[in-house]
């Protein structure tokens, strides 16, 4: 049987050239751009919806990721292509940001298109998706992020991703760490890596469950890790497009995706994650140096258009009058405050050294019970997490 595919496109060479690429693997139906209501509407008298193609231009760009972001709500599962007459980054990003699979460009993708094309159908899982089904929810990313890169911001997001693993033990959990420095979470993890978050961007487009279960590296909690080389001296190229790519296909994979970044990665990066992300968590602590750096991070990204809306902020290794109070740094901000992790600093350089989480060293320690609240704050969909003021905990707090 025929996959079924609509092009959603104002120029009809699109439909010829994407029909001439597929042969007999693909039926293809072409919709004119109208509104994004009369599209759904068209949309929801099909029995069958394997792939949609859409066509960008910068003349109503916004309309048409609307639209992008319209069809995907309503059909998750299904993947929607972007369709370009140009290699233009804007729209590419535009796309991808909008939550397309993957961007086909007139011309430039002739050769490949052909394979390309089976490689999605071979990967969709939309191949019996039924027009107004119900079908699966996407996984929920959630971005750790701090402007100066050090180490803590991957001690942070590992934690957080192996407390969201035990609160989810049927889920599947992954920590995708691009912060530096490079490799930090596997080495933290004690895992050793053959296969990295450089390779499975580059494999975006031929990511599966296969792959997945064969090549991600794992943790013996059952989380799942994919993290810089540890090798890698310099900052590596991470390609903004590529990257969102890859989040769309392996929210479809995983529950949760837990993401470490700096602010030395790229800015259409950056921006694309905080538009992309669940929640955004901002790491910082009370220091000036840390602070004033994450307050440029965050007027570069306003400047972009990003919204935050979905950010938030964590204080790491907070003590009472040790430095800049929550006030100061949220009002310094302009974020809410999420939760403020309380350390056992030898603890703490003991999980560090050892390559075992801190829960293996104490499972009482004051950061594991603030990360295990973190985790079932972001759940849940919570604005805040309150940490229990017990016994060492509230020693710390004072």
């Amino acid at each position: 049987m025929k996959s079924q595919a609509f092009v959603i496109a104002e120029d009809p060479v699109y439909s010829g050239w994407l029909e001439n690429a597929a042969g007999d693997a693909l039926e293809l139906k072409p919709i004119l751009p109208r509104e994004a209501d009369a599209v759904l509407a068209r949309l929801a008298s099909e029995k069958r919806i394997d792939v949609i193609f859409c066509e960008f231009e910068s003349r109503g760009l916004a309309q048409k990721v609307q639209l992008v972001e319209q069809l995907l709500e309503r059909y998750p599962q299904v993947p929607v292509v972007g369709l370009g007459a140009d290699e233009n980054s804007d729209l590419v990003l535009a796309a991808m940001r909008a939550g397309a699979r993957d961007f086909f460009v007139l011309k430039r993708d002739d050769a490949t298109l052909g394979v390309q094309i089976g490689r999605l159908l071979r990967r969709s899982s939309a191949s019996v998706a039924v027009a107004g089904a119900i079908p699966k929810k996407p996984g929920r990313i959630y971005g750790v992020l701090s402007a100066h890169p050090h180490e803590s911001i991957s001690f942070v997001a590992e934690h957080l991703a192996l407390a969201i693993a035990e609160a989810e033990p049927k889920q599947r959990v992954l920590l995708l760490d691009l912060a530096t420095p490079a490799g930090a979470a596997a080495i933290f993890l004690n895992l050793t890596q053959t296969y990295s978050v450089l390779d499975a961007i580059n494999d975006a487009p031929r990511c599966d469950e296969t792959l997945v279960d064969t090549a991600f590296t794992r943790h013996t909690s059952g989380l799942y890790v994919l993290s810089l080389p540890e090798d890698v001296l310099s900052r590596p190229h991470v390609d903004a497009e590529e990257l969102l790519l890859l989040l769309r296909v392996l929210g479809g994979m995983f529950a949760h995706i837990v993401v470490t970044m700096d602010g030395h990665l790229p800015l259409k990066l950056l921006a694309g994650m905080a538009d992309q992300a669940d929640r955004l968590l901002l790491l910082s602590d009370q220091s000036i140096m840390k602070s004033r750096h994450n307050k440029y991070l965050l007027r570069v990204l306003r400047q972009e258009g990003c919204t935050l809306d979905r950010a938030g902020l964590v204080v790491d290794n907070y003590r009472r009058r040790l430095g800049l109070e929550l006030d100061n740094l949220t009002e310094l901000f302009d974020l809410p405050l999420v939760i403020a992790l309380q350390s056992d600093s030898v603890t703490r350089v003991t999980a560090m050294n050892s390559g075992e989480p801190i829960f293996s060293i104490s499972q009482k320690d004051p950061f594991w019970l603030c990360m295990r609240q973190l985790a079932q704050t972001l759940i849940a969909g919570q604005a805040t997490a309150q940490p229990p003021a017990t016994g060492l905990l509230k020693r710390l707090l004072g």
